[in-house]
């Protein structure tokens, strides 16, 4: 099961594997009402769960505004990768101007590689994308876990900046073969040639 999800800017489509919420920033209230309908489908509305229910949606409404604050665009959250599979992440997407050492004069791919040393370089279909990846243990209640933090770079044509998009997922047992899907989740995405 995969989804097309377009920009809120309407001037990109991505397509997303499995069961993911697409959370609004722009507006306070439709952003609470999608978290609030997540967290009730995904923990249940019995009396029992109100408690986990209440904390789950807190979290999710503190990182959202976070997300907004921070300029974000879009904000996704995973659900699950195929029905009965949950897998926890997130997606955020920001337009970020290009580092101004990344001289206008590069060709693309050189500029991401003047931009970001350290970076591993992909050709995708939208053409060179920078990709940084780092791995991580965290605790998630009394376990130490593995976590991924996958940032893509997309240069965004006819435009002198870049999409970033940021893919977090705790608790990734084999951090190789997620970034292999996380890449390609962002080689899915296609320009809307007539809104740029």
């Amino acid at each position: 099961m995969t989804r097309e999800v377009v920009s809120p800017d309407q001037t990109y489509s991505i397509i997303l594997p499995g069961t993911w919420a697409v959370i609004p920033l722009q507006d306070e209230t439709a952003m609470t009402k999608r978290i609030v309908a997540m967290v009730k489908k995904q923990v249940g509305g019995g009396d029992r769960a109100a408690r986990i229910r209440r904390q789950t949606r807190d979290e999710f409404v503190k990182t959202a505004q976070q997300a907004r604050d921070a300029g974000a665009t879009s904000f996704a959250l995973s659900l699950e990768l195929m029905p009965g599979i949950p897998f926890p992440a997130a997606l955020l997407s920001t337009i970020e101007p290009w580092p101004l050492f990344a001289s206008a004069e590069l060709g693309v791919a050189d500029r991401l590689r003047a931009a970001l040393p350290g970076a591993v370089l992909l050709e995708q279909q939208s053409g060179p994308v920078a990709r940084e990846a780092e791995t991580a243990k965290q605790r998630v209640g009394g376990a130490t876990v593995p976590s991924l933090r996958v940032v893509y770079w997309v240069p965004r044509p006819h435009q002198d900046d870049l999409l970033r998009v940021t893919i977090s997922a705790p608790m990734v047992e084999s951090p190789e073969l997620f970034t292999e899907l996380f890449d390609a989740i962002v080689d899915s995405i296609t320009w809307k040639a007539d809104s740029l």
